[in-house]
């Protein structure tokens, strides 16, 4: 099963672009029992982390409409249900509705942060025990650490391999050393959206740090955190690359529409034109779009934006459905 989940990521990062998260609105969260008195609390902590998933910033920057909204967080709930998991622990699992948080959200001013995000590489060293190692599916407990941690924001995470071609690209003591330009080396077999690569070391009282960079769009950005647990550490550490990425792609509608024209080539069917249709609609940025001229395989569209259109197309540009052409138009990917 793990060779089949290596191969079918490897496979989807030489595609090059965003991965579609389709549980950003589906959060599982701990719980002693399945009383009301528990489930409502739970509902409360489950909405909480779904609106950090969504918009990408802090919980301790919501805004008082989404802490009041928190408090009667049975109103955007679309489904649950209790589970268990292997060790028999219980869990409720609350699946949001998608319309009414992205409406609290936009009501509130807040940032809204698609379900088209980038695929990051993820590099990680560890010293356990005094041993250093790479973190990998054979360290279970640390891979489930960072990969809980990421997920909780709605950050797509690619592992690498970890083959021979891998070690001979970035040796440990390499990646331990945050050599950046042996990480982009071996990085580029992947093709992901962004990197990440860092180290994991406990201090001498006790605590945990996490020291390493992450790379995205031919910028570096450095990325440190410490604290008493490790998944505190980690929880830091994805924080800071959500709010840097939500600061790019996420949408904050004020509610004054922009409009933008558009050429698109190669809609060639009916299909390839309700599925461009349907695709500009769904970001969360386009609040309409109007079809105003057709030529052949061609469309002129008229978009209502609640964001500048360099800030769109950002977001467009991840999944290589639209391609911009030498002559400033764009090209139809069905």
């Amino acid at each position: 099963m793990r060779a089949v989940s290596l191969v079918m990521l490897l496979c989807l990062s030489m595609l090059g672009h965003a991965v579609t998260v389709s549980d950003l609105y589906s959060v599982s969260v701990p719980v002693e029992d399945q009383t009301m008195s528990s489930r409502q609390a739970a509902t409360q902590m489950a909405m909480k982390l779904v609106v950090v998933k969504v918009s990408g910033i802090s919980a301790s920057t919501a805004r008082e409409p989404v802490q009041q909204a928190v408090n009667a967080a049975d109103r955007y709930v679309k489904s649950f249900r209790f589970n268990r998991d292997d060790d028999n622990n219980l869990y409720l699992k609350v699946v949001f509705a998608p319309n009414l948080i992205d409406k609290l959200l936009t009501d509130a001013h807040l940032p809204v942060w698609g379900k088209s995000r980038p695929l990051v590489l993820l590099w990680a060293g560890v010293e356990d025990d005094q041993q250093r190692r790479r973190v990998s599916a054979d360290t279970p407990d640390w891979y489930r650490l960072f990969d809980q941690a990421l997920a909780e924001r709605g950050i797509p995470v690619l592992w690498p391999s970890l083959d021979l071609e891998d070690d001979a690209a970035l040796p440990l003591e390499r990646l331990w050393g945050l050599f950046r330009s042996d990480i982009d080396k071996a990085s580029q077999r992947y093709r992901a959206d962004a990197v990440l690569a860092g180290r994991m070391s406990p201090t001498l009282n006790g605590e945990w740090r996490y020291s390493g960079f992450f790379e995205h769009n031919g910028e570096v950005q450095d990325i440190s955190a410490r604290a008493e647990t490790a998944d505190v550490v980690l929880r830091q550490v994805a924080e800071q690359i959500a709010a840097s990425m939500s600061s790019q792609y996420a949408v904050i509608n004020d509610g004054t529409a922009a409009g933008h024209e558009i050429r698109i080539s190669g809609v060639k069917s009916f299909r390839a034109y309700h599925d461009l249709l349907a695709y500009l609609q769904a970001n969360v940025a386009v609040n309409n779009v109007r079809v105003r001229a057709v030529h052949q395989n061609d469309l002129v569209l008229d978009l209502d934006l609640s964001a500048d259109w360099s800030q769109v197309w950002a977001t467009l540009s991840l999944d290589n459905r639209l391609l911009l052409s030498a002559q400033g138009d764009y090209i139809w990917q069905p």
